[in-house]
């Protein structure tokens, strides 16, 4: 029943209402219809009857939490009131072979920042390729760029071990700058600086926990265990891993507060933990986050968010008499991974599924809403425009399995540059901000890729720079909140597969 609207004829909210004398009426029976579907439905989801985006659902115990729930944020000033609108940083301080393939000779041997450093240790060369990356890859004119676009924030990812010195954790295998932590100069530092420069808040966020947290290049750990069940067991099964990972993010909080002093006040938040292992213990996660937020809050009042490590309706229960103030929930939602939403053999089959896509996206609406409602205001700090995962070495995991193409892949140079394609992903990519910016807002991932993904069709999928430059995201987003784009249903008649 929920689709019903759909099997109506409905295409746009105004199809509802054809009679303006008849408005009120209209509006109250459509109210009695929504209610009575989500009443009348057995069990209460993140997914329950979500009208493709049409409803918003209220939170009667928590008001401010209902609408706009980005103006009642710490940082909502800064942002005018605004929704998070900002990209991640990625593959700058937690190496990724897909965001940068031609920075070293990635193989089996080396696919993670921990085999990097291994082999090369300060002093080499692959050691000042490294020292480059982190001074020279992104300048101001990126942050600039930022700006100009409509972005108002970003989300820096950065590795567990630029902090272990200053937390007093062992780090005997990764390379770090040559600057102390609280050296104003390093590079961390420098990038916040050019973010505050150009009118940009920061997200500073955990990418990688000692021992890996989920077992993926992204943590700055590959596992090497062919089960991936078993990833990230390394840091949710050591106590010492966890107990680091405290004093890890503790150190963190103490830098955004020395950095602040000296000026560099633009950090809004700290990300206690990226990407959990979605198979793990989610009362270990829990108990982690409530360990660090106790230790964090003896020095520092700083806004805290936790991921929900992919995992949805448990974190109700999960944070039961949570008595913390302040902390917020990070969401990530991708359309690239799962075979169901990337099998496509035909052009007509991709041509559907983008629109599904789109409709999905929608439907997420209500995942995103009652997590606001039901355990923390909720953004999402990772989306991207693929739905299809043909980029090699995306995945993160096992080298030799970097992507899968399920009959997709053969058809992405054909969407370059042609008009039907560039208006869908741009549909694509307003559902996507449109859910997020009715909660606290969202970060594209990621702002651009490194050389060597020039010539890939997929690349203005991933890089918020790319996709506007190949006109799918506007050169200036516009500056009232993106709410409404989920009020066209997209139909997907056209493309039969």
């Amino acid at each position: 029943m929920c689709k019903l609207a759909t099997a109506m004829g409905y295409k746009k909210i105004s199809d509802w209402f054809k009679s303006p004398d008849l408005y009120p009426l209209h509006i109250k029976y459509l109210n009695l219809y929504l209610q009575g579907i989500y009443n009348t439905t057995a069990v209460h989801t993140t997914s329950t009857c979500d009208f493709l985006g049409f409803t918003v659902l209220q939170c009667p115990t928590k008001p401010q939490r209902s609408l706009n729930p980005s103006q009642y944020t710490p940082w909502a000033k800064q942002l005018n009131n605004k929704p998070f609108r900002g990209v991640n940083l990625g593959g700058v301080f937690v190496l990724e072979p897909w965001i940068t393939p031609n920075f070293t000779n990635w193989s089996l041997a080396i696919a993670d920042q921990h085999a990097f450093s291994t082999a090369n240790p300060v002093g080499s060369k692959g050691y000042q390729d490294l020292v480059n990356l982190w001074t020279k890859w992104y300048t101001q004119d990126d942050f600039n760029k930022m700006k100009s676009y409509g972005l108002n924030s970003i989300r820096l990812p950065v590795g567990w071990w630029y902090f272990a010195k200053d937390a007093s954790v062992p780090n005997s295998v990764y390379t770090i700058p040559s600057q102390d932590i609280t050296d104003p100069n390093h590079p961390i530092t420098n990038m916040i600086k050019m973010a505050k420069n150009a009118g940009l808040v920061v997200i500073l966020d955990l990418h990688g926990a000692p021992g890996s947290q989920n077992g993926l290049d992204n943590s700055g750990l590959r596992s090497p265990d062919k089960n991936p069940a078993r990833w990230g067991y390394e840091w949710f099964y050591d106590p010492t891993n966890l107990a680091y990972t405290v004093k890890i993010v503790t150190s963190m909080a103490k830098y955004i507060g020395t950095i602040a002093k000296n000026g560099v006040d633009n950090v809004v938040a700290l990300e206690l933990l990226n990407e959990p292992w979605v198979f793990g213990d989610m009362t270990i996660v829990r108990d982690f986050y409530i360990n660090a937020i106790i230790q964090i809050r003896q020095i520092s009042k700083v806004p805290l968010i936790i991921h929900d490590a992919f995992r949805h309706s448990e974190w109700e229960w999960l944070l039961n008499d949570f008595p913390f103030e302040n902390i917020y929930m990070d969401t990530h939602i991708y359309h690239a991974f799962n075979a169901d939403d990337i099998a496509s053999s035909t052009v007509n089959c991709d041509k559907n599924k983008i629109i599904v896509a789109q409709n999905i996206a929608c439907g997420y609406g209500s995942m995103l809403r009652f997590k606001t409602c039901t355990s923390l205001p909720t953004l999402v700090g990772e989306w991207s425009l693929a739905n299809d995962d043909c980029v090699g070495m995306i995945r993160g995991a096992q080298y030799s399995v970097q992507n899968k193409d399920y009959g997709q892949c053969k058809h992405l140079k054909e969407r370059v540059g042609d008009q039907w394609w560039i208006a869908q992903y741009q549909k694509f990519a307003f559902k996507q901000m449109a859910m997020a910016e009715r909660e606290i807002g969202w970060f594209f991932w990621t702002w651009k890729l490194g050389p060597g993904t020039e010539q890939d069709p997929s690349q203005a999928y991933w890089s918020y720079s790319g996709a506007v430059a190949a006109n799918i995201i506007p050169a200036k987003l516009p500056e009232q909140n993106i709410t409404e784009a989920c009020y066209v249903f997209e139909s997907t008649d056209p493309f039969k597969c």
